[in-house]
């Protein structure tokens, strides 16, 4: 009997105890909340209510920790934004009880700032509701209500930040974009409507460089929520490619032909566009502008459609030949490591003849300088058709330089009857 009397005494203290622990200290805000933003310190803790009646906000804290909360500035408004300043104060993880409608255009939780929220409602408006999670934030809710289409929300989770939504419905579409190690997910997807969700991951030289994109729909049928996660093949991106170098084994064998050179410089230009087709592959295709630079071992003029060496017959003159191109390049890429920042890609480039032009200098001992350089128009030296096939290694890690590509030409390089041999050339280019 006295063990129970005891064990009764104990319990009751400890219930006066627990009674005793908690204290809150309550202000309240008689007026509409828009925007509202979250700084560290705080576990807020944001409580939906219906009705429009204002917002109560309390700190949840000890006895010990009341007198001090009294003097702590908590938060501010401005306009129809509520801030939730920074705990400097009190122990941090503090909780912080925001109660009200929950119904919000925007919403910030800021660096290393903790939230959590029995429901969030986008408000009836014909812009997007916009969510931002800064690095190392965290939000949870429970149920996310999209009120209108209007007002789908648009949501960017940076580095390491966490957001989760137990439950999202309404109708509308969610895009959602993540940053390096961000987590963005929601277990029961009840949205009539698609979310677009692109991940980012830092790399040692782009800040950010697409990681994935995917399109993840939620229709009801007969009863049942069925969902798709298909990944977004097409990025709508335009990107700009450039790269120059070197042709080797362009020369005929004649040592007197006319086309006899000391190298080709090879420089290409483009636009083009990229399309996922696996978590591995991509496909990258656009349209290409070529041009090959040929410098002349011979001294050559250009008479009755065709070039003529002239050693020794006129001054002495440096001789350059050069052809254009426009054509679609296709390139398939494999990606390697957890961050793709390297690939290997095989390419095929199909090209047009566009023109080609036979450059003689005015002054020989000038190497450069666009006004040094007679240009004369010539016709039926090149082949109108021009067909190439590489192999590229591509990082993210030399800066500028993009990668390094050894390529050929599947056609002969000269137009039937200029030359008997069948030219073949091998080149090294630098992709930028």
């Amino acid at each position: 009997m006295k063990r129970i009397i005891l064990l009764l005494v104990i319990l009751v203290t400890f219930q006066m105890g627990f009674a005793q622990e908690e204290a809150a200290v309550e202000q309240r805000i008689d007026q509409s909340i828009g925007m509202l933003r979250i700084h560290p310190g705080w576990e807020v803790h944001l409580l939906h209510q219906e009705a429009d009646s204002g917002y109560r906000i309390a700190i949840i804290t000890n006895e010990d920790y009341a007198p001090f909360a009294f003097n702590v500035q908590l938060c501010n408004v401005k306009g129809d934004t509520l801030t939730i300043l920074e705990n400097t104060q009190l122990p941090q993880g503090t909780i912080v009880e925001v109660e009200g409608p929950m119904v919000l255009r925007e919403l910030n939780v800021y660096q290393r700032a903790t939230a959590k929220a029995d429901k969030i409602v986008t408000p009836q408006q014909e812009n997007p509701t916009y969510i931002n999670l800064s690095k190392n934030a965290e939000l949870h809710v429970q149920h996310f209500q999209i009120t209108s289409p209007e007002s789908s929300p648009v949501i960017d989770v940076w580095d390491k930040a966490k957001f989760t939504i137990d439950t999202i419905t309404g109708k509308g579409d969610i895009a959602a974009e993540t940053y390096t190690n961000a987590d963005f997910h929601i277990t029961a997807n009840h949205l009539e409507g698609k979310i677009s969700l692109i991940q980012w991951e830092d790399t040692p030289v782009r800040h950010y460089q697409l990681k994935d994109s995917r399109v993840i729909k939620t229709k009801e049928v007969d009863g049942k929520w069925v969902t798709t996660d298909d990944r977004k093949v097409w990025s709508d991106a335009i990107h700009v490619d450039a790269s120059f170098g070197y042709r080797m084994g362009t020369n005929p064998t004649n040592a007197n032909s006319p086309l006899l050179n000391n190298g080709t410089l090879s420089v290409n230009l483009g636009l083009g566009t990229y399309f996922q087709l696996g978590k591995r592959l991509g496909l990258r295709t656009g349209i290409q502008w070529n041009t090959d630079i040929k410098f002349l071992s011979h001294q050559v003029k250009y008479e009755d459609n065709a070039l003529v060496v002239i050693d020794g017959q006129e001054d002495f003159q440096r001789n350059r030949l050069k052809n254009h191109y426009i054509g679609v390049p296709v390139s398939l890429n494999y990606y390697l490591g957890r961050q793709s920042t390297e690939s290997f890609s095989l390419d095929l480039f199909c090209g047009y003849l566009i023109g080609e032009r036979l450059s003689t200098s005015v002054d020989p001992t000038k190497l450069i300088g666009f006004k040094n350089w007679n240009r004369e128009k010539v016709d039926g030296v090149f082949n109108p058709w021009k067909m190439e096939v590489g192999l590229s290694f591509n990082t993210q890690h030399l800066g500028i330089l993009h990668g390094i590509r050894v390529f050929t030409n599947l056609l002969p390089e000269y137009k039937p009857g200029v030359t008997t041999d069948k030219v073949r050339s091998v080149g090294v280019e630098f992709k930028f």
